[in-house]
């Protein structure tokens, strides 16, 4: 039972429940049925005309039975335009209203990046009445350090925990519909703010060239965040902890997320555990195969910590440079023996996720497959030459943080995880819990729709006929100078 999943994507524009897609099979199925059935009977006709049998005087029932047959086959003929109408229907919908999102969305984009330019375009004014409260504002901020003596970390800390006592605020679709379309407007704010022609601004932004947009601004973030001493990158090292034989390959989504390493707090407040899993597969005469399991985010501060999977990895992967968690992936994978032509599936959380299709969509691989789970790909054309399939919460804010989708190659796979139920107490943002997104890989696995029971059939046949050689795990850490 699909419990609610949406389904687009396939190199469609079709958005639908993944019981109308089911459907829409069945009564296409049907028609395979009915035009067999009125083969046969067309075959069984055809050996016996209506005309031999009168000269043959047989009986009437022989002649009833003749006429039977041409009944039958006309009404299975419309049966089958109906069931062919009905289908076509079906699919005609969701393609109708997967146009009809799309539009909304643009239309929703346009509207929002008009708002942010004003916006912008209000700030230099703001700036100018609100500096006679700059003293006491940089007071306060002294005042709010022997608050929070622990700094970003500990004020982040506090956000965190009010959050996760109002997490219904930004868990429902709505909220994070909003911040999907304030995320794609921060250029036009930008532009706004330092005066730039708004004809200029919305020529290179999303809504022309694209040439600004979501990685130009975590782009700016990066580049101007070191100086304030955030977001700055470092070397890694990445060594292997743990190798052991390996096992059979995955079956399903949910097998495949199991297998992503996860990243546990110890007692004295200290990340531990793994960050990347790879497992190798080898037959003789063909070029080992490999299946790369990235975990997510580790370390939410701003303030850069020992742990590439940060916060600051997450900021410049979707700039487009290669941040500290990319390079540890990249390094596991050299070690490993993974080159560019050796045949590789990406599998990540989170931000394992947009690592995952970040570097399948690179071309330095050849990718034969990308799974992403609660990521922020929107502006990564994951998918074409190879499957690619992306599964989001509609009330989960991260995959939001990547903006609108620029491509439909993937298949992507959609559900309220909180849709009638209460949100847990103490969680900031419990749509993008595993254990949810477990659920969901789960009702994916059993879902009908053929576009996504092929993509996942083509990623599960990936180590088909191999022996499962290896399967080492790997920890990163940034180096300092």
């Amino acid at each position: 039972m699909s419990d609610g999943l949406t389904i687009s994507g396939g190199g469609s524009y079709a958005v639908a429940s993944d019981a109308l897609f089911t459907d829409a099979q069945a009564l296409e199925s049907v028609r395979d049925d009915l035009r067999w059935a009125a083969g046969a009977l067309a075959r069984i006709d055809a050996l016996v005309a209506e005309r031999t049998l009168h000269g043959a005087d047989v009986p009437a029932s022989a002649l009833d039975a003749e006429r039977e047959i041409d009944r039958a086959r006309s009404l299975l003929g419309g049966l089958d335009d109906r069931a062919g109408a009905l289908a076509f229907v079906l699919r005609a919908s969701a393609e109708a209203y997967g146009r009809a999102d799309a539009a909304a969305q643009r239309v929703a984009q346009d509207l929002a990046a008009s708002l942010g330019y004003s916006l912008g375009l209000m700030i230099p004014m703001v700036a100018v009445v609100a500096a006679p409260a700059l003293p006491p504002l940089l007071a306060g901020l002294l005042v709010g350090s022997l608050v929070f003596p622990g700094g970003l970390k500990a004020a982040g800390d506090a956000v965190g925990s009010w959050l996760g006592s109002n997490n219904r605020v930004l868990t429902n679709p709505v909220a994070v519909a909003l911040i999907r379309t304030g995320v794609m407007s921060i250029d036009d704010v930008v532009g706004g703010a330092i005066g730039v022609p708004p004809g200029i601004v919305r020529l290179l932004g999303d809504e022309g060239l694209a040439l600004a947009g979501v990685a130009s601004s975590a782009g700016a973030v990066t580049a101007l965040g070191p100086r304030a001493g955030l977001f700055a990158e470092t070397a890694v090292a990445t060594r292997a902890r743990v190798h052991r034989d390996g096992g059979p390959p995955p079956a399903g989504l949910a097998e495949r997320l199991d297998r992503i390493p996860q990243r546990v707090t110890t007692a004295d407040g200290e990340p531990a555990g793994q960050h990347i899993r790879i497992e190798k597969y080898s037959a003789p005469g063909r070029p080992d195969r490999f299946e790369v399991y990235i975990t997510g985010t580790a370390d939410f501060s701003p303030q850069t910590g020992a742990d590439p999977f940060d916060l600051t990895s997450d900021v410049g992967t979707m700039a487009g440079l290669p941040a500290g968690a990319v390079r540890a992936v990249e390094q596991a994978m050299r070690q490993e023996g993974v080159t560019a032509t050796s045949p590789v599936q990406f599998t990540g959380y989170s931000q394992g996720g947009l690592i995952a299709a970040t570097l399948g969509a690179s071309g330095d691989y050849n990718t034969h497959g990308v799974v992403a789970i609660g990521s922020p790909t929107g502006q990564i054309a994951v998918g074409g030459d190879y499957p690619a399939v992306l599964l989001e919460h509609t009330d989960d804010l991260v995959p939001a943080l990547g903006g609108n989708r620029v491509s439909h190659d993937a298949v992507l796979v959609e559900r309220e995880a909180f849709a009638g139920r209460a949100t847990p107490d103490g969680v900031a943002v419990p749509a993008h819990d595993r254990s949810e997104y477990r659920h969901t890989a789960q009702l994916a696995d059993a879902a009908g729709s053929a576009q996504l029971t092929r993509a996942i059939d083509r990623i599960d046949g990936f180590a088909d006929g191999m022996t499962a050689e290896s399967a080492t795990s790997y920890v990163a850490e940034r180096v300092r100078k």
